[in-house]
């Protein structure tokens, strides 16, 4: 009876101090569940690019409406939806009968001005030659009395006023003739003038009607399907479309906004993807950005010509560029939404918040790089501090830094090296 007496004590020690324990572990899981829990990764080393995103679709540099040069019946189709085509092919004829009699008319009197110029066969001039045989013939004649005269005078057998009335005759006669020959002269010009006119209005009139057949102004293939043969077409309506489409020769056809289209230049470096090639990254640069806003959109065209080209690239397939802006191969870098009004929030050795004061360099929409403030391998929290204040105990729950800042993704890798993936 004894021994028991003196045990009892030391049991109810015992059970006070399991008592004590429990509550002690009691209090500690409510206090863990009462806090607040964080996601939180460590800062980390690697690339980091800055850039802004824009749209765009592949394109031929330029493409090449086939237009009614007259207005008539297309009467001949010759090339389809698909076609490739060389230049000067011959894609469609637009008939129209009154040019055809134009060029006949204008034809038929260049003819007859040849003829009226001909100095072999002219009648004009025929007509002109004629009349100088025979003023040179009374000139003759005339010349012929004077000199009569002249020795009737000197033998005292005529008179003076026979000598100046023969001379006279003389005088006339060659004013006549010379007039005649400048009159013939002057009507050979006016000939030569008809009949180069005549010549230009039949070389309008086979341009007019050579311009009723539409060729391809380049080699490439014809984008539409052309207007239906029989249908009677206006000047200027579009009969098809042409372009080159040589995978080598197309371009990116960006649609950037307005806000970033200060921050575009030539030779800029762009890296693309097209959602036919979801796992191929394209590498380009831009080549010509154009001045005139759409007006609806508020985007501006820019183009990029690809360095290297898949041959199954195709006009009209789209996808997402990135305008490299700067990039860093190497750096500490946490999650962008680890950066909150300018600072990034620790946890400390207890456990508990801490505000970093930070100096960010380049950002990315997945990662910003950290210049000071911040080392490799420290714990940033990356879910909204909101209310929470400076030294406050929170639970925390592990995220991989490789996935929180998108780097278990493609990377690009360092300069010389094939991109794999736009971040």
């Amino acid at each position: 009876m004894a021994t028991r007496r003196a045990q009892s004590p030391f049991r109810t020690l015992a059970w006070i101090a399991g008592a004590v324990v429990v509550s002690l572990l009691g209090g500690w899981a409510v206090l863990r569940a009462v806090r607040t829990t964080v996601d939180v990764t460590d800062a980390v080393e690697g690339p980091v690019v800055q850039a802004f995103y824009s749209t765009g679709t592949i394109s031929p540099v330029r493409e090449f409406p086939i237009r009614a040069n007259i207005a008539g019946v297309l009467e001949r189709v010759k090339a389809d939806k698909g076609d490739r085509v060389r230049a000067g092919d011959e894609l469609a004829v637009v008939f129209e009968p009154a040019l055809q009699f134009a060029q006949e008319k204008a034809q038929a009197e260049l003819d007859e001005k040849v003829a009226r110029a001909d100095a072999a066969r002219s009648p004009v001039l025929m007509e002109f030659d004629r009349r100088l045989d025979a003023m040179t013939g009374m000139l003759e004649i005339a010349a012929r009395e004077q000199a009569r005269q002249t020795q009737a005078l000197e033998a005292k057998a005529g008179s003076q006023a026979d000598l100046d009335r023969a001379m006279d005759r003389v005088r006339l006669m060659t004013m006549d003739l010379e007039a005649t020959r400048a009159q013939r002269a002057a009507k050979q010009l006016e000939l030569a003038r008809e009949t180069q006119v005549a010549r230009a209005a039949v070389n309008t009139a086979k341009w007019n009607l050579q311009q009723q057949t539409l060729r391809a102004p380049i080699d490439g293939v014809v984008l539409d399907r052309p207007t239906s043969q029989g249908t009677r077409v206006a000047v200027n309506d579009t009969v098809m479309r042409v372009a080159d489409v040589t995978p080598a020769n197309l371009v990116m056809r960006a649609a950037v906004d307005e806000e970033d289209v200060a921050k575009v230049n030539v030779d800029q470096l762009v890296r693309l993807t097209l959602y036919s090639f979801a796992d191929e990254v394209f590498v380009g640069k831009v080549i010509k950005i154009y001045d005139q806003a759409d007006a609806a959109r508020r985007t501006f065209e820019v183009d990029v010509k690809l360095d290297q080209t898949n041959e199954r690239l195709q006009p009209g397939m789209t996808g997402e560029l990135a305008f490299i802006i700067a990039e860093r191969a190497k750096t500490v870098v946490v999650p962008s939404q680890a950066v909150q009004n300018g600072a990034v929030w620790v946890i400390d050795a207890d456990g508990a918040l801490a505000r970093r004061n930070v100096t960010i360099g380049l950002r990315s929409v997945e990662r910003a790089e950290i210049i000071r403030g911040i080392a490799a391998g420290d714990r940033v929290v990356i879910s909204p501090v909101g209310t929470l204040q400076q030294g406050s105990h929170v639970s925390t729950k592990f995220i991989d830094p490789l996935a929180a800042t998108g780097m278990s993704k493609k990377e690009p890798p360092p300069e010389g090296q094939s991109f794999k993936g736009i971040r």
